[in-house]
This record gives C-alpha cells, structure tokens and sequence, in this order.
C-alpha cells in the first residue's frame, strides 16, 4: 500500500527549518499528508545537521528510539535528509533508514517514498542552481516568516562542513525574493528573517545584500532580520541602511570564533581581530542600543592558553547580547580535521565552561540594566507557566510578559513594561 502520512522531525539551524517547509509542501503538493505525530505516520523523516558531531549522534540515538514504533508498523520508512545525510551518504543506509536524501535533492522526495516499500534510495548529489524557486513553504508560523535570499557557501573554513554539504553559493532572484514577502505581508505576517550563509555576500547581478534590504524595507513588512553576517563582507552601506529604516530590526549576529588572529587565519576566517572591533565599533556608532549576538568555537587545534585568554578579552570587551558558545568538533573532509596539535577534550569541555560562565554574567547584567524599560514585544505564543506569554524584542532579547488577558496574542506586538529579569530573559507587564 502506498505510503500517505509523512511526519517530519528538525534538526539544526534556521535554513534546515525553512527546508522542512519545503519538504512539506513538495509532498503535499504531490497528494502526501504530513502529520504531527510520529505514531501516525507511514514515513519518518528527520531533517538533520552535520555541523556538529554530537548533532548526529543525535540523530543515530532517535533513529533507535523511533524504530520501535515497527512492532507496530512492520512497513514504517525511515528517511534522513539534510546535511548529515549529504555528509554521510550511503553509510546511513541500514536496516531502519531507506531514504537518504541531500540538501539539493528534496523534489525526489515524492518518487523516493514510492519506491522506499522495495528499494533502499540515495540521493545527495549538490546542484549548482537548485534554490527552490517556484515552492511556496507550508510555514509553521502564522505570522513571522524565514525566507532565503541564497544558499550554500564559498568561504571554507577550515572546521566548516558546510559548503561540503550544501554546495557553493547562489543567490535567489531580487524580484522572486520580494514577490515572496510581498505575499507574506498581505497573508498577516509581521517579521521576515533573511537566510544565507552569508548574507553579506548576496549578489543578484547589480543588486548586492545593501540594495536587496533597501528594497525589502520598502515592502514595509513590520520587522526585517537577516542572519548570518560573515564579518569579511560586513559593509558600513549595510550598517547605515539599517540605521535609516525603521523596520530593519536593530540586532546583528555577527561571528567572531576566536579572539586571537593566530587561530583566525588558521580557520581561514579572513579578518584579524582589530577589524572586527571595528565593525563593532561602527556597528554602535550608526545604530545606537543594538543588540549583537556571535558565535565562539573554542579548543580549535592548537589554540593555546593564551589564545584562550584573548577570546575571553573580547567577550569582556565587546559584552555580546547574545552568544553561541560549542567546544570544537572535528569534521572528517574538512582541513582543520588533518591538523595537528589536538586540545585534549577536557580542556575544550573547561574553556566552554568558564566561557559560558562569562557569558551569563555579562547577560545577567546588561538584562538588569534594562529594568524600567518599555520595549516593544511581537509575541511568540504562551510562557511555560501558561499564565502568560513569551515574545522577543526588536533587537531579540527574549521576553516573558505576564498577563492575565485570556485572548491570544500571538502574533500582535505589545508595549510590554519590564520589571525583572531572570537567566536569559526579561521578564514584565503587558502596558
């Protein structure tokens, strides 16, 4: 019997989940179900990461756990898709898992399926122009949207995955990028975030990420971000568009890995430390009170004490809103995977730790300076208590908003008087 109830599982970043709502609308297009539970499914799916090794033991741990549901399903199909599945290939295909399908292979999903019943499939070949133009996600959200301006990436770090995994660069047309938030803006949606690798890069012939975020702030959807930022191609044409347009929201994530040039030309990252603290300094200049996030590895080959330190330095220094914070994992193919001078594991587990610990602190005490604000807040959906609500701030700090309305909010912005704070999160009253 045909298979017809699809359940689909997320792993891993933003664009993985806009994925996901391409994989649903490429199967329901072809007369698929996707369902909400595993229980009632006739294939499982799980959209997968391979940035990091613990991501995919992940993923091998809830293979196992879902493969019971077998006893009551002898025909149930397993699936893995996404950067794991591109990394690995063949090598996952098992007892369990049938399908296994890349990044750039997700259209071959409905004939896959069909075949999966007789004949174990794999197909993760990377195409140089697959953007998925032409499907219009199933979005999960009803009123803030990711939508993706490229995909794939050229810079090749050296303990990045990857560009191994999702391919070179390629950048969705201007006008198909805008014709989509135009559409979105008119279906009630408030937010758009803008996906890529690296954004920065964006190139639509004379069109670059400076005129692209002109043009879709003129659309006038309420709220605009983009991730992620690659700090080589961070412009100041960027940082004074956002300065002059309301609804580009003030918040930039912006990578730093490392505090010491050392390790950063050993990763390949193309900028020294004296350049990024000078982004950061522009960034502040142009757009005062915005909020910075970045990423850190730390334990990367050979990083020394000192090297460490540096890294440290630099979070005191810059006092990010928000931060990243993995210890390194090697990726077999990638070059820092052949270098020498390993950091024994529980120096990495040590440094993540202190690091975390420097982290919390600087969040603890920016988030108490903001006590007896008033922020604006697009509410997300209801608080773990379920006595009120969370949301975010323009410039992404998570807040929780008690309130005893009984009406949802979900999806308004609310003028939210802050009163507390508490771990990450800001904690106040509905104005």
């Amino acid at each position: 019997m045909k298979p017809e109830k699809i359940y689909i599982e997320t792993y891993g970043c933003q664009m993985n989940k806009l994925d996901s709502e391409y994989v649903n609308a490429i199967l329901t297009e072809d007369g698929f179900t996707v369902v909400t539970d595993p229980d009632d499914a006739d294939v499982i799916l799980l959209n997968t990461c391979g940035v990091r090794d613990n991501a995919e033991q992940r993923i091998h741990g809830r293979v196992g756990e879902l493969s019971s549901l077998r006893r009551f399903k002898p025909d149930l199909i397993f699936g893995i898709i996404g950067c794991m599945a591109q990394r690995l290939g063949n090598n996952l295909i098992s007892d369990v898992v049938s399908i296994v399908a890349g990044p750039d292979t997700y259209r071959l999903l409905p004939s896959m399926i069909e075949k999966a019943l007789y004949e174990k499939t794999s197909f993760t070949d990377l195409h140089r122009d697959e953007t998925y133009s032409g499907i219009e996600p199933v979005r999960v959200c009803s009123h803030s949207a990711w939508v993706a301006v490229m995909r794939g990436c050229n810079n090749y770090c050296s303990y990045c995955i990857v560009p191994y995994t999702r391919g070179s660069e390629r950048s969705i047309p201007c006008d198909d990028i805008l014709a989509e938030i135009e559409n979105l803006k008119q279906n009630g949606y408030r937010e758009v975030t803008l996906l890529g690798q690296n954004v920065n890069s964006y190139n639509d012939g004379e069109i670059n990420f400076t005129r692209l975020l002109e043009r879709i702030a003129q659309t006038g959807i309420e709220w605009i971000r983009f991730l992620t930022s690659h700090p080589k191609d961070l412009s100041v044409d960027i940082l004074d568009v956002m300065s002059k347009n309301d609804n580009i929201c003030n918040h930039l994530h912006l990578p730093l890995q490392s505090g010491s040039d050392r390790i950063l030309k050993a990763m390949n990252r193309k900028y020294t430390i004296s350049r990024y603290l000078s982004l950061i300094e522009s960034a502040r200049k142009f757009i005062p009170g915005i909020n910075i996030s970045t990423d850190i590895i730390f334990g990367f080959p050979d990083e020394t004490e000192e090297d460490y330190r540096n890294t440290l330095s630099v979070m005191q220094s810059v006092r990010f809103d928000f931060a990243f914070l993995y210890r390194y994992s090697e990726r077999e193919g990638t070059k820092a995977a052949l270098f020498p001078n390993k950091v024994p594991e529980q120096v990495r587990l040590d440094r993540l730790r202190e690091a975390i610990e420097l982290q919390n602190s600087i969040i603890r005490q920016k988030n108490r300076e903001r006590i007896g604000a008033t922020y604006v807040v697009l509410i997300k959906g209801l608080s773990k208590d379920k006595q009120g609500w969370y949301g975010f701030t323009e410039t992404n700090i998570p807040v929780v908003v008690k309130s005893k309305d009984g009406a949802s909010r979900i999806g308004s912005f609310v003028n939210v008087h802050i009163e507390d704070s508490t771990g990450g999160s800001l904690v106040g009253t509905a104005i």
